[in-house]
């Protein structure tokens, strides 16, 4: 171990039940305890067994979750920990950015979402502008997205890092097994950002191309009473299968039943949700935006669509459910691109920002 790293790393939410990608992060953790001496903190959560100490806020009225969080900032920084990691929590990156500017350290802000898209409420926008200010680095997770913060929120680009998100490579792995033809997977965060709205006029386009094929959808959110709604309007229960909230803990069963993967998301930055089929051996049809160019495989970049068109993405769906070369192509492509982001070698590429 290498036990001279002292990093406090502050989770927004832990919870191992959790929808969303956080699972993966969880995984990261455990196997970051065993290289580092590491203090975890969450905003929010249950029961943390990972790291030499962790903490876990106990207060959700915003000013005194803002003291508190000050304050056992505060603790760890008097315990010898010099090196603060926040992830996207605006409340810790401030708080952290504070306290190792005036007792020394060095404050690291991970955000990786296209905040610039969209008009952030007042909050939110005071939050991420003063994150950004007051952290010593924003880490991030390409080199698009890097770009694109820097343009957005003029920051120089030596105060921004690039480490990619990963995945464990022993629970997503890619085995032979006989599937049902042209099943298609969605998960994914239920809101108009995400593309859920684009769920339904997916399926209505694909219906007259492809005979039978049925669209898996996997997520919760703001837009799943709409979805249910245009499922039943347009008569599409045969073509799509809402199946909706599923910890991220037990994703892997539905991976192995689809074909193919869809992410019609109008904003990404370094989406998990790519990692997780690439390393099941699935190829998918997304939108191009964030890094997700960065991580395609050669034959995947020729799967990407301009945000918002539908009709070439369901052209694409079909060429790769009509073309088995291609499609092999971009599966044997996709398992060898994904060892890239393997656990091991983003822990070990993750540590090198502290020496």
């Amino acid at each position: 171990m290498q036990k001279h790293i002292k990093l406090c790393y502050i989770i927004p939410d832990y919870d191992k039940n959790n929808i969303s990608h956080f699972y993966h992060l969880y995984e990261f953790l455990e196997n970051l305890s065993e290289k580092i001496d590491l203090f975890i903190i969450a905003e929010k959560g249950k029961g943390i067994n990972i790291g030499k100490e962790s903490y876990i806020q106990k207060f959700k009225f915003i000013p005194f979750r803002f003291l508190e969080n000050f304050f056992i900032l505060l603790k760890v920084r008097s315990k010898g920990y010099k090196s603060f990691y926040t992830h996207y929590g605006y409340i810790s990156a401030i708080n952290a950015g504070i306290i190792t500017r005036l007792f020394g350290g060095k404050s690291y802000y991970w955000n990786c979402a296209m905040n610039w898209l969209f008009k952030p409420k007042f909050l939110s926008k005071l939050g991420i502008n003063l994150s950004l200010k007051l952290s010593h680095y924003l880490v991030t997770g390409g080199e698009i997205m890097k770009q694109g913060y820097s343009k957005h929120y003029k920051l120089k680009k030596e105060k921004i890092l690039v480490i990619p998100n990963r995945i464990n490579l022993k629970r997503f792995k890619f085995r032979e097994i006989k599937k049902q033809k042209n099943v298609l997977l969605f998960v994914h965060w239920l809101s108009k950002r995400k593309g859920a709205d684009m769920i339904t006029q997916i399926a209505l386009k694909l219906k007259p191309l492809i005979k039978d094929f049925k669209i898996l959808v996997i997520g919760d959110g703001p837009y799943k009473e709409n979805l249910l709604e245009e499922i039943e309007e347009n008569k599409l229960k045969k073509y799509i299968d809402f199946i909706g909230f599923v910890p991220n803990k037990d994703i892997v069963e539905y991976y192995e039943k689809a074909n193919l993967f869809i992410l019609p998301s109008m904003e990404e930055g370094f989406p998990m949700s790519l990692l997780e089929p690439m390393a099941m051996g699935i190829p998918f049809v997304s939108f191009d935006v964030g890094a997700v160019k960065e991580i395609s495989p050669e034959t995947g970049q020729r799967f990407l669509v301009k945000p918002g068109d539908i009709d070439m993405f369901v052209h694409k769906i079909e060429i790769l459910l009509n073309d088995k070369e291609i499609y092999e192509k971009f599966k044997e492509e996709g398992l060898e691109k994904v060892k890239e982001y393997g656990m091991e070698n983003v822990v070990e590429k993750f540590i090198k920002l502290f020496k």
